[in-house]
Formats: structure tokens, C-alpha cells, sequence
């Protein structure tokens, strides 16, 4: 390899300055639309020229993230700024989907690497990608779906990998020659090239050894710092920004928020709420003497508990939820509470004590007030607890209660973030 360029690491990164600049804002001389999801993330990285690679890559410096840009393949091959855009989008799309962990996981570490490309390579336009890039359609005949899983394309391609393998081991010399046969040996035939380790597709992806070499400490720390540079990507994105993002990749990134949630026993935490709530009331009477004294009245230890359960009618709640929730209710029930339910939307709808039995509907579908609930339960019914079931849209209450207080919200409900106004426990429900 040649180990001299005409282009200074200087020249190199402003330049990869101004296209990033692009991914941010787009440049309508060029067609070049903003798609400011890339840019924010790609601030996030570390970057460095070398001749070491043949074209761009992502390795591991440390505890973080680093592009590697090979300045003559920059320069001469990526000769238009929209190929240097979809060159970038390229390795971006390698972090976000953490292909650069998944790597150890394989055990055809080449024939994952094809599959990781086909996989990126579906969020690029076609314009944005260099000659040879690989594609769907260099591999006909294998039922090849569009934005598939990862695991769906290898699969596949170490199918046909085994299959030709074992029919060039036997049959040397002899070719198909019906169309599908020839589908076959042109998909056999891409392969086959892209399996070359001397290939520079192969070579780019050299690097991902080196963290799957790294101990698990390391590895989680580096993981951890990629989250990190997600996570503040996603701030950054305005709604109308995120909204533009393809679906399949708005899926992908609403997995992603939804794995940073420590997992919790919502079920196991409701009981534990009410149990920690019960009141205990100390009653006399004349049918127990005191037994310290021997003399009348004694006194009884009285466990009765008031549970006021607040229902968000307003139209939002999945109904599986519903039922999940007074699977759970029932149990409180069980253990000798007296449950009162509450069915409101922007008013209170129905009251009913419970009796071990689910409603077979509930009663609202207009919007949300969490106000009459809590003032019910203030002013009239006084209970021990109050659980309010809800998806936490609507306006923060006002009213503060004296009792201990639980705002379940639906998985699909507000985030909790966003309702630390709400006095009490929040726990988010999990799908």
C-alpha cells in the first residue's frame, strides 16, 4: 500500500467537516437533503486519517468510538460530496446498530460482515453508494427481504455458502445451466468475491476483532459510550426531524429507548405498595379482655384496608392492560382490602366497590382530568392508598393527598420523565 498522500490530515478532516456540515442542513444546489440524525451523531465521534485502511472504518480508541478515513479513498474515490455523505451514513448506520459488538457473536465472521452491509446499505440512497457496494440484488433467488434482521440475511447467505461449498467438493467442473441455476451461480459468484479477506469491504471491517477482543468490562464501557452518543442524538432531534427518519429505523431507535428502562416487577411492586399502605386501627372491645390488665374493654387490632383505585377512561388504555391490572387488583383484593373503583376521564364516570370480578367495560372515551379522583379521595372517601391506572397524558394535578399514592402508566403511556410533577410513586408498565 502506498504510505504516502498528497493530502494532510488537516485538509482531510475539514473537508469531512463541510460534508457533516451537509448531513445537518442538506445543500439544495446538490440535492442533498438535511438529515440532521446523522449529523448530530456523527459530532459524537472521534476521528483520524491513516493509511492503514483502504477505505473508512470504525474501530475502538480506548473507551470510545473512532472513524478511520484512509485520506486518497476520501479524496480520488469519493469524488462527489453526495458518495462522501453516503460514505459516512455507511459507518454511522455500523454504531448505531451495534454491528461492531454483534460481530463476536458469528461464527462466519466474513459472511456476517456481508450481512451487516446488506443491512446499512438499505438506508442509503442509491446514489450515495460507492461502486460494489453490496446489495440485495446481487444475490437473486435467495428471498432476500427488504429491511429483514441481521440474522434473517446471514442465514441465508451461509445457506447457499454450505450448499456451493459442498457442490464444488462434489461436482467440480460442472455447471447448472437451467435460469435458476444460473441465479444461483451469480449469487454464489458475488459471494464468493466478497468473501476474499483482500477485498477492502473485508478489510474495513478488520477492526471489529480488535473490540471483540477487548475484555467484557471494556466492551460494556464502549457499548455504554455509544448508548451515550445515541441518547443525545435523540434529544436533539426536533419531533418534525425524527418523524422524517425511515420507519424501520424509528422502530429499531424506539427498541433502543425502551431497552435503557431498568426492567421492573411492576406487578411485584404493586403489591408491595399496597401491603406497605395498610393502616392499622386500634378498636375496643368487650368480648376480648386485656390481657396485660385482665380487665374490660380489651382491644382489637383491626387490618381492614381501603384501597381507592383510580381508572383512566379517557380512551388510551390498551385493553390487555386492563385486564393485566385487575388480575392484579384482584390479588390486593384477596388479601382482605376493600377496593373502590373509580372509572373518570375529565369528570368521574361510575363508583362501584369491587367484588373480585372485573368490569366488562369501563365507562369515558372523552379526555383527561386527573383532578376529580384525588379530590374524591381527599375529601370524601379518605382512603389508605390510592393507585391511579392511567396513561399519563393530561395536565398535572393539583391536589395533594395525604395518602400514599401510585401512578401506574400503560408501556405505551407518557414517559416518567415527564411527570415528575405528579406527587406519589410513578411505575411504568411493561409490554
Amino acid at each position: 500500500m502506498n504510505t504516502s498522500t498528497p493530502y494532510s490530515s488537516q485538509i482531510i478532516m475539514e473537508d469531512v467537516a463541510r460534508i457533516s456540515m451537509k448531513l445537518m442542513i442538506g445543500d439544495k444546489s446538490q440535492n442533498i437533503d438535511n438529515e440532521p440524525f446523522y449529523g448530530h451523531f456523527f459530532t459524537g465521534l472521534l476521528k483520524k486519517t491513516t493509511l492503514q485502511i483502504q477505505t473508512l472504518a470504525v474501530a475502538a480508541d480506548k473507551n470510545l468510538v473512532l472513524l478511520l478515513i484512509n485520506p486518497d479513498f476520501w479524496q480520488e474515490q469519493l469524488r462527489t460530496d453526495v458518495l462522501k455523505l453516503g460514505a459516512l451514513k455507511h459507518e454511522i448506520l455500523h454504531i448505531v446498530f451495534k454491528h461492531i459488538f454483534r460481530h463476536s457473536t458469528f461464527n462466519h465472521k466474513l459472511i456476517f460482515n456481508v450481512a451487516a452491509d446488506l443491512v446499512v446499505n438499505q438506508y442509503i440512497r442509491t446514489e450515495q453508494l460507492i461502486d460494489g457496494a453490496v446489495r440485495l440484488e446481487d444475490f437473486p433467488n435467495l428471498g432476500l427481504k427488504k429491511h429483514d434482521h441481521l440474522l434473517a440475511y446471514y442465514n441465508a447467505l451461509m445457506e447457499l455458502y454450505q450448499k456451493e461449498t459442498s457442490k464444488e467438493e462434489q461436482q467440480a467442473g460442472q455447471e447448472d445451466t437451467d435460469q435458476e441455476g444460473e441465479q444461483g451461480n451469480q449469487a454464489w459468484r458475488n459471494l464468493k468475491k466478497l468473501l476474499d479477506q483482500e477485498n477492502s469491504h473485508q478489510q474495513k471491517h478488520g477492526y471489529w476483532k480488535d473490540i471483540e477482543n477487548l475484555s467484557s468490562a471494556e466492551q460494556n464501557i464502549l457499548e455504554g459510550a455509544v448508548n451515550q452518543a445515541l441518547e443525545n442524538t435523540l434529544q436533539r432531534l426536533k419531533p418534525e426531524e425524527y418523524s422524517r427518519l425511515p420507519g424501520e429505523l424509528k422502530r429499531y431507535l424506539e427498541n433502543f429507548e425502551r431497552s435503557l428502562v431498568p426492567v421492573v416487577n411492576w406487578k411485584r411492586i404493586l403489591r408491595l405498595f399496597a401491603n406497605s399502605s395498610r393502616r392499622t386501627r386500634l378498636k375496643n372491645t368487650l368480648q376480648r379482655p386485656s390481657k396485660r390488665y385482665g380487665t374490660n374493654p380489651g382491644i382489637k387490632v383491626k387490618k381492614k384496608q381501603k384501597v381507592l383505585v383510580a381508572i383512566d377512561t379517557s380512551g388510551s388504555i390498551d385493553k390487555k392492560e386492563l385486564e393485566d391490572f385487575f388480575k392484579e387488583i384482584y390479588h390486593i383484593w384477596r388479601q382482605g382490602s376493600e377496593v373502590k373503583i373509580i372509572e373518570c376521564d375529565t369528570n368521574i364516570q361510575k363508583k362501584y366497590f369491587y367484588n373480585g370480578k372485573a368490569p366488562e367495560m369501563v365507562t369515558g372515551g372523552g379526555g383527561t382530568s386527573f383532578e376529580a379522583p384525588l379530590q374524591y379521595a381527599q375529601q370524601t372517601y379518605r382512603p389508605d392508598a390510592l393507585i391511579y391506572f392511567t396513561d399519563g397524558f393530561g395536565p398535572s394535578p393539583q391536589t395533594r393527598l395525604n395518602c400514599p399514592t401510585m401512578w401506574l402508566i400503560s408501556h405505551k403511556g407518557a414517559k416518567l420523565e415527564n411527570m415528575k410533577k405528579f406527587i406519589g410513586r410513578k411505575i411504568k408498565m411493561q409490554a
